[in-house]
């Protein structure tokens, strides 16, 4: 696995299954605004199908660990059923760290604290090791089994007219961004759906590295309004580009519109799939809350931008 790890992902990735948006009531609003200079991206539910509708809200099995760890070639020592109680207390192991983690780290100025899952799933999957549970063979078996396991729990594919928009887009010689709650294998899908790479980079082409924000970066998730800010500064410094000058699609009225709109920001709900739409008509933060454009197909943006 130390020597096929890439290799292993990339023949994973190749087999993903295709998948299809589900068409929503919403009926798109938009019109050309010529003042736009730079576009920037949410990933799930947006660029890309997500199978739960979110990053966050992965269906988690025993059955897909199982899966996983065989993909990785990391042993379980104990037969059934031992093994399944292992699996068992593996997983409620990684849900309690994550609740722990989310309040541990959460703080005045840090209100939505994010994870870093492959960390999690190390401290896991290390002290059961040393347990005699399992039989690991190099870290690159672990960053295997947390890359298949979370693909499995919520299953992904590109957004139609994903590439076309973004090829368009950089082809003006658009500035282009994303911000997005993602973790370390985020852009190694995002790089093999672009551009047909298998890579650790974090560097997605034709996404400027300096606008691009994952949130495990930066310990810190969406709608925290730290990571718009960074891009505010981002985008002046590197092109002289103000706020009202930066268009944001997202899928989610609290997580995407209302962190992008407080920044000054001009936003497009993406409501192109019932799966990811997210509403959110229970959060009061968003009474006044309404995005600039409303769209059920990513090519939309196309007619926005001119």
């Amino acid at each position: 696995m130390e020597k096929n790890y890439l290799e292993y992902i990339g023949k994973f990735l190749g087999e993903t299954p295709e998948m299809k948006p589900v068409p929503t009531q919403l009926k798109p609003c938009f019109q050309p605004d010529a003042s736009i200079r730079a576009c920037v991206f949410d990933v799930y539910g947006t660029l890309m199908i997500s199978d739960s509708g979110d990053i966050e809200e992965s269906v988690i099995t025993t059955a897909n660990m199982k899966t996983a760890l065989d993909a990785a070639g990391i042993v379980l020592t104990r037969r059934n059923p031992e093994s399944v109680d292992v699996l068992s207390e593996m997983l409620e192991s990684f849900k309690r760290e994550v609740a722990l983690v989310h309040q541990r780290d959460k703080a005045e100025d840090k209100p939505y604290p994010e994870i870093d899952i492959l960390s999690v799933w190390e401290r896991i999957i290390v002290d059961h090791s040393n347990k005699n549970n399992l039989i690991v063979n190099g870290s690159l078996c672990i960053k295997c089994f947390t890359f298949v396991f979370e693909v499995l729990s919520n299953r992904i594919y590109p957004m139609p007219g994903m590439r076309e928009v973004i090829t368009h887009l950089a082809e003006r010689q658009m500035p282009l961004g994303i911000v997005s709650n993602a973790q370390f294998y985020t852009p190694v899908i995002l790089n093999y759906f672009m551009n047909g790479s298998v890579s650790e980079s974090e560097l997605v082409p034709p996404f400027d590295e300096e606008l691009t924000i994952f949130s495990y970066q930066f310990k810190r998730s969406k709608p925290d309004s730290y990571l718009f800010e960074m891009l505010k500064v981002s985008c002046h410094k590197k092109y002289g580009i103000y706020p009202d000058e930066i268009l944001f699609v997202g899928n989610d009225m609290f997580r995407d519109v209302y962190p992008a709109h407080l920044a000054g920001l001009k936003t497009v709900l993406f409501a192109g799939d019932m799966k990811s739409l997210r509403m959110r008509d229970d959060r009061t933060e968003l009474k006044s809350i309404t995005p600039d454009f409303i769209i059920t197909d990513l090519r939309q943006v196309l007619k926005i931008i001119v």
